[in-house]
């Protein structure tokens, strides 16, 4: 939020003191009486992400209720807002009297109607009720409960599509598979099954064995008929994948297609969910959607299987499709539920007389998933009986973070083992994790991506403008069974050498690196602040690196006011012999870069090499933007779009932008 904004805000009430501002709010739910709550003006000088934790502390003691810390606090002001969403029936509170809201009526409407003054600051709350005394937020624990309390309707009415619609706007009842804007981490960081199987499938030495082939021809054979779909294909499936395939009832009477279950101990586990139908369209719903709805409504039920369910985030192989089509999707439940496709539509019939690499690759499939299985069952078996685990009581319970907690030491080779403290980012696709390690009790940021600019990294830590990265590496250690022995392709990793620019494709990796702690003082907009913004941009620049996501999130100050640069999934090289023409860059820049440029062709002893363009190190290509970069809400440079290279001037466009929004 700008500065002057925030100052605006002083005259809110005249009687204010002035050290502190009072906010305008609107409580869309009910709550009890509430007072205005007084914060100091130095505090509100630094970015509004920054302090929502801290606000909202005051804010909720101050009221004495429980609401989420900050994915549900808004500020903004009204004649600017795009906020549309509409309000449940409810009232705001102006220190004096409460004023009812009409749930026809959007927040930004409301609150334009309501304050007339373009130039206040707005802040408004979504808090919710009935929350156990011994929960203080709507944490992951609170989520999680709200899952397992509510039942929803059965898997084949969650699928059809208004009902779907309708389940998706609940957190308690959605599936985090991308529809409706549900999106959620890669489920390969839960557990270990959703690492194994895509490896499975990518290493070419996994092959099927010859019974599998004979199955597969047996399922071919049994899909030539059209709109049947009997006992006959679970066998086939059950030889296929070595395990027993039954029609399995819940205790609420939902039933699925087929299930293998895993009993211990009077609990009936479930490892592998179906959904299939005669043909795809019967019923009018999507089968993946009704399996989905099933993995759900089998692990909520309130039996045995909960002294499970409360240790793990329940991972579950879901199968699904009609006719002859069929696909594999992962599931696990978190505080929530998230399902996502392992697999396109496999097609399991014969369309010509030449099919043996369709045939080939369906039982590369079953026989992946059929080692996972075996798998899953072991992991479930030892679960059960694991007395380490601490009880479900809050939400640092391991159930709701990624399952690798330990790292090898890229300085010193030690293995280091860690717990997770929190998310450090309020949205369900977060994956960047505040953690401790066990050992040292030092504080580290773990994050999982798929593309990192480790040498850019290196590079600022060096001059100390980043954290020391300490690790940047696979998630699996070879566990001794040879399941991910082996490194793979240093291209690939990087996701090089798949075109087109843009698209990273390469195994998922952790990165861990030392945590820093911010200033105490409050971010300012101030000259020195930039200048040192500056000055990295030009020790970057004049070595042929780029930034490329220059954003207030990715900078820090830390305690000694020493400039941190923190991200780095889209850093990397980018081609210094293309001068930038728009002038954004600094002539004494654009200098040195044209210096470091001779120098390395002089190097290289090429003069550039054909068409004058000089190669990256190493073969490695220049950096790009990702293809979903997101341009609707952020603003960024007018050549900046999806797959397209990173240059200098984009960074200095971006630093612009950043202090414009500062001040």
């Amino acid at each position: 939020m700008a500065d002057r904004q925030l100052r605006s805000a002083r005259n809110l009430e005249a009687n204010a003191p002035e050290d502190v501002i009072q906010v305008n709010w609107a409580f869309p739910q009910r709550s009890n009486e509430a007072e205005f709550v007084e914060m100091s003006r130095s505090e509100f000088t630094t970015p509004v992400k920054k302090l929502r934790k801290l606000f909202a502390k005051e804010l909720f003691e101050s009221f004495q209720f429980k609401a989420v810390v900050s994915a549900k606090m808004k500020f903004f002001q009204p004649p600017r807002t795009t906020l549309d969403e509409t309000v449940e029936p409810g009232f705001s509170w102006d220190g004096k009297k409460l004023t009812p809201i009409f749930a026809m009526k959007s927040l930004s409407q409301f609150i334009s109607e309501t304050v007339k003054d373009p130039d206040l600051v707005h802040l408004v709350v979504s808090a919710d009720e009935d929350v156990d005394d011994d929960v203080t937020e709507l944490s992951a624990f609170r989520r999680y409960q709200n899952v397992v309390r509510t039942r929803g309707p059965s898997p084949s009415t969650a699928a059809e599509s208004t009902e779907y619609s309708r389940l998706q706007k609940d957190s308690a009842t959605a599936i985090h598979d991308g529809r409706m804007s549900r999106v959620a981490p890669p489920l390969e960081i839960f557990h270990f099954i959703f690492r194994l199987f895509p490896h499975l499938l990518r290493d070419a030495s996994h092959q099927p064995l010859q019974s599998d082939i004979m199955s597969v021809q047996e399922l071919f054979h049994y899909n030539r008929a059209v709109g049947t779909r009997n006992a006959d294909f679970l066998s086939i499936l059950a030889k296929l994948l070595g395990c027993d395939i039954r029609i399995h009832s819940n205790p609420d009477g939902t039933t699925p297609d087929g299930m293998y279950a895993i009993s211990i101990n009077g609990m009936t586990l479930a490892a592998l969910v179906i959904e299939l139908k005669d043909e795809l369209g019967d019923g009018g719903y999507d089968p993946s959607t009704q399996a989905s709805h099933s993995m759900r409504c089998t692990w909520i039920q309130d039996d045995a299987r909960k002294h499970v369910r409360d240790k793990c985030c329940c991972p579950t192989f879901l199968l699904a499709g009609g006719g002859p089509w069929i696909t594999v999707m992962g599931a696990v439940m978190t505080d929530k539920v998230i399902v996502q496709r392992l697999t396109d539509m496999v097609w399991l019939v014969e369309s010509s007389t030449e099919e043996a690499k369709r045939v080939y690759h369906a039982a590369r499939v079953f026989s992946a998933l059929r080692l996972c299985l075996h798998k899953l069952k072991t992991y479930y078996e030892d679960i059960a009986k694991n007395d380490k685990i601490p009880p479900l009581k809050d939400s640092s319970h391991p159930r709701f973070f990624p399952d690798p907690t330990h790292y090898i030491d890229r300085t010193t080779s030690d293995k280091v083992e860690f717990t997770y403290v929190e998310p450090l980012e309020q949205f369900d696709g977060c994956v960047t994790f505040l953690a401790q390690t066990n050992a040292a009790q030092e504080e580290v940021v773990v994050k999982f991506v798929s593309r990192y600019g480790v040498e850019v990294h290196d590079f600022l830590a060096e001059k100390g403008h980043a954290p020391r990265l300490r690790y940047h590496g696979s998630l699996d250690d070879d566990n001794g069974d040879g399941l991910f022995s082996g490194q793979p392709d240093s291209a690939l990793e990087r996701g090089i050498g798949q075109p087109p620019d843009g698209l990273f494709m390469g195994p998922l990796k952790m990165i861990v690196m030392d945590f820093i702690t911010p200033s105490p003082e409050t971010f300012q907009p101030s000259d020195p602040h930039r200048r040192q913004v500056e000055d990295v941009l030009r020790i970057l620049h004049s070595a042929g690196y780029v930034l490329g996501d220059l954003r207030s999130q990715n900078i820090l100050f830390d305690i000694q006011g020493k400039v941190k640069f923190i991200d780095f999934d889209w850093t990397g090289r980018y081609n210094v012999r293309v001068q930038d023409d728009g002038g954004l860059v600094p002539e004494d820049v654009q200098q040195q870069i044209n210096e470091f440029a001779a120098k390395a062709a002089d190097r290289r002893g090429d003069n550039g090499g054909a068409g004058g363009e000089m190669a990256p190190v190493a073969e490695e290509r220049y950096a790009h933007y990702p293809y979903n970069i997101n341009q609707k809400i952020i603003t960024w440079h007018a050549n900046v779009g999806p797959m397209k290279p990173i240059r200098p001037e984009h960074d200095w466009f971006m630093l612009n932008q950043l202090w414009q929004e500062a001040l």
